[in-house]
Formats: structure tokens, C-alpha cells, sequence
């Protein structure tokens, strides 16, 4: 059964190296030990050997596989390994989204290498349900303005892990017009990527002065510590009559008692001035969630990314990355939509069996004719119609009429023709299974035992031992 999906083929080369990388100290001349890990989100796919004692790595390693899953970057980490502390640090990576991944296809490009920090690592969504409803007044008609505001949030999923654990909590803060905020947080969730919260926070616009007293209500910032983790977060609103919503901001935080503050996880902003904004944010979606803007950021100390750079250096003096990305996208739909075209390139052998019109008329001989590499087509059709029990008439009527052309019989089957390319194929199917029954058992043997089995003569320095490895190959 098909199902409708995407196969992705992602062929990332990196057919250069790094460079301009930072030493391990400001001002000393101390090279790493690099290597480089690629990875799509946080799953770790491939990582290169060591180049040891150097600032320009060479790798020119390539990587190719086939992504079951759907992603959002496609990122490349370089490691400095220590070997005295047994510890790796990370000294930046190159980050692409999914997206622009076709715009570096089969192009050689340098991609200057980030800083790693908690804004850097963001991923992950948040499922949030907004609401706006009516409040009725004390003589019972109704205010025409959205006033109340319900915001809950459901559940997240593929949040970043931090140290090897994710606890994480939600803190949900209210903007308003005037630049007041009120600020709620949710209980904390442990040791889970994908916490389900299924809290309901409300929010209360055009404040009276009865509804908020003069005091204001405790509150805890993320990134405090306190024994009451759940309290509810209130700023004093002031008496205003016209003070509106302005924005939502839904905030994850990892929560780490054994570090000075929390680790942020990323955020979401939904904008809510005016009734058109409030409109588009009344909905049940997921969201992405996003970094910080810069300014939000905490501030860095020197060295703190690892790099050795002196505080106010650019982040393109990390490094750079050259890359030769190839990325291809298969797009599958349902098996019924592809029933139209399998009858029409089956009927190809129905063509030469009744002598109404040559093979060269039928759909399989046009595709060979088409497509630019007849190999692209060879490898399909050869399933196609092996699975249909008629690869054999297929083959035939494109074999005579192969024939019928030829007028040196020594080049027979030689061109870069369809049947050439489909017999290579059928060869390739029936023949892998007999390989790996007959020379499997010997490969792994000879393997096993490390005894020399050269026997090409221009590849052995004393001729008098191709005897010895024959008869070990032999044995």
C-alpha cells in the first residue's frame, strides 16, 4: 500500500574545509583537534574524523542518506576535542533551513560559522489555543469590545535538550497598550521533549480600578529561584479606561536548580492591536517557536562561546565552512493517482505482442528517450514490470528492435541504450543475492584472518610471494 508522504535524498559533501577557526586562548598560537558532526534539529547523523593540531581543517568527507522525517535545519557542529580534559567543546556550527536547501543544490559555498548558544539551539512548536469572549457588565449589557482574553496552552513537542534533560515550564505574559505586562506561569514539567500542560490562563483588558488594587500581586521571573514555582504573576495595571491588549508572548524554559538561571528553549509572539490582529491570533495552532531579538538576549561574557575572541568581535571571525550540498525532494501521492500511468507504461509490452505499432511507440521506449540519464529510467521501469510479471516480453521486444539496428555485430548491446541499461539492472537484482551466498563466507574469512591475499603483480613489491597469497586466497 502507498502512502502519501515526501522520500528525501540528502547528499551533503564537505568537499572543502574550515577555516580562520580560533585558537584555544586569546593571543596564543595553541591549535585543536577538530572534527565536524552533522545533524538535522538534534539528531546527530554523521560525524568526520579528528584533524588533529590545526586552525584549517581539511575533511572532504561525504555524507548520503535518505531523511524519513520532515525537518527544520540542517546544521553542521565543529568540535574541538580534548583530550587532556576527555571533554568537547563545541566551537560553532552552519545552520540551513529546510527551505534553502535547493538554493546551495550542486553549488560549492562558504557559510561563515555562528556562535552556539541558547538562542541558536531553538526548535520545536507549541500548541496554543486563543480566545476572546465578551464580559458582561454590572447592568447587564454587553461591552462591544473583546476585553477578556483565554489563552491555553495544550501541549509542546521537539523541544531542545539541555545537559542531557528537559524540564520544562511555560511562562505566558500579556502585553498591554500602556507598556504594563501581566505575567502567569505554568507548573513545571520533568524530564520530557514533549510537555502537555492543558492550562487555561485568562486576561482582563480595559482594567477597572476595583478589579486591581493599588498593591501589586507577587510575581517570579523565569529565572529566579523560589520555593513556589507555580505562583501566579500579576503587574499592577493602571486605572485607564482605553488600555488594550498589544501582544502575547508564550516563553519555554528549561528548568536547571543547579544553575544560576534558567535555560531559555525559545518563545512565541502573537500580535494582538486591533481587531484585525486579534482576529487572526483567535485560533487553535501550533507555532514554532523562536529566538530571542538580540536585544532580549543575555549579555555574554568574554570567551564565553568557546571561541578565545575578545569581547565585540564579529561572529564571522569563528570561521567559515565550505560545503557542496546536494538535495533532492521525492514527493509521494496515493497509489490511486499513479493508476492511469502504471496502465499506460504496462501496455508497452501489449504494443509488440500484436504487431499493431513498433516498441519504439510504447511508453517505455519514450521515457528511455526523455529522461536524460537512461539509468533513471532503466531502474524504475525494471521494478515496475518485475512486479507485474512482465519484465521478460519487455526486455525481448526491446532487445530485437536493439538488433535490428546493429551493423557490427562486436557492438552489439554496447551503446547507451534502454535495454543495455535495464539488463545492468536485472543483472544487478538477480545477481547481488548469488554474490552474497558465494563470496560473503571467503570476504569475511580473509577479513578475519589478515593474511595477504595480493596477487596483482604490480602490486606486490616481492613477486615470489603471489604464490603464498593465491594459496591463501585458496584456502
Amino acid at each position: 500500500m502507498t502512502h502519501w508522504g515526501s522520500i528525501t535524498s540528502l547528499d551533503a559533501l564537505l568537499s572543502g574545509e574550515a577555516k580562520n577557526l580560533q585558537c584555544r586562548s586569546h593571543g596564543s598560537v595553541e591549535q585543536r583537534d577538530v572534527y565536524c558532526a552533522l545533524s538535522l534539529d538534534q539528531e546527530e547523523i554523521f560525524r568526520t574524523t579528528t584533524v588533529e593540531r590545526t586552525l584549517s581543517p581539511f575533511f572532504g568527507e561525504e555524507f548520503q542518506f535518505e531523511v524519513p522525517r520532515k525537518f527544520r535545519y540542517l546544521s553542521l557542529y565543529l568540535y574541538d576535542r580534548d583530550r587532556h580534559l576527555k571533554q568537547d567543546k563545541v566551537l560553532g556550527k552552519v545552520a540551513i533551513k529546510r527551505e534553502d536547501l535547493h538554493l546551495y543544490h550542486n553549488k560549492e559555498h562558504w557559510f561563515p560559522i555562528r556562535a552556539v548558544d541558547a538562542d541558536s539551539e531553538v526548535q520545536g512548536k507549541a500548541h496554543i489555543e486563543v480566545k476572546f469572549e465578551p464580559v458582561l457588565k454590572g447592568n447587564n449589557e454587553l461591552d462591544h469590545h473583546n476585553n477578556r482574553m483565554t489563552v491555553r496552552l495544550l501541549e509542546c513537542s521537539d523541544l531542545t535538550i539541555k545537559n542531557g534533560s528537559c524540564d520544562p515550564f511555560a511562562v505566558v505574559t500579556m502585553c498591554y497598550s500602556n507598556s504594563r505586562q501581566e505575567i502567569r506561569r505554568t507548573k513545571v514539567k520533568k524530564k520530557t521533549v514533549s510537555p502537555h500542560f492543558d492550562e487555561l490562563l485568562s486576561f482582563e483588558g480595559c482594567p477597572s480600578v476595583e478589579s486591581h488594587p493599588q498593591s501589586v500581586g507577587l510575581f517570579q521571573l523565569p529565572n529566579s529561584r523560589g520555593q513556589n514555582h507555580d505562583r501566579h504573576t500579576v503587574y499592577q495595571l493602571s486605572p485607564e479606561r482605553d488600555v488594550e491588549f498589544s501582544e502575547l508572548r508564550v516563553a519555554l524554559w528549561h528548568d536547571a536548580p543547579g544553575m544560576a538561571d534558567n535555560v531559555f528553549l525559545g518563545e512565541v509572539k502573537l500580535p494582538l492591536r486591533g481587531q484585525q490582529q486579534q482576529q487572526f491570533a483567535a485560533t487553535n495552532a501550533w507555532y514554532f517557536l523562536q529566538p530571542r531579538p538580540i536585544k532580549n538576549r543575555p549579555a555574554k561574557s568574554p570567551g564565553s562561546s568557546g571561541s578565545g575572541s575578545s569581547p565585540g568581535t564579529h561572529q564571522d571571525s569563528l570561521g567559515s565552512l565550505r560545503l557542496n550540498i546536494h538535495y533532492t525532494a521525492d514527493h509521494v501521492f496515493p497509489g490511486h493517482m499513479y493508476e492511469p500511468l502504471r496502465a499506460l507504461v504496462l501496455h508497452s509490452t501489449q504494443i509488440q505482442s500484436r504487431c499493431t505499432q513498433p516498441i519504439t511507440s510504447s511508453t517505455a521506449y519514450i521515457l528511455g528517450e526523455i529522461v536524460p540519464s537512461k539509468v533513471d529510467a532503466a531502474q524504475p521501469l525494471v521494478r515496475v514490470f518485475m512486479h507485474h510479471g512482465q519484465l521478460v516480453p519487455l526486455i525481448r521486444s526491446l532487445a530485437k528492435w536493439e538488433i535490428s539496428k546493429v551493423t557490427d555485430a562486436n557492438t552489439i548491446f554496447r551503446g547507451n541504450t534502454l535495454v543495455s541499461k535495464m539488463m545492468d539492472e536485472v543483472m544487478k537484482l538477480a545477481g547481488i543475492h548469488y554474490l552474497h551466498n558465494t563470496l560473503r563466507g571467503p570476504l569475511d574469512l580473509v577479513f578475519q584472518e589478515r593474511k595477504p591475499c595480493e596477487i596483482d603483480p604490480t602490486r606486490v613489491r616481492d613477486p615470489n610471494t603471489i604464490q603464498d597469497n593465491l594459496n591463501n586466497l585458496k584456502v
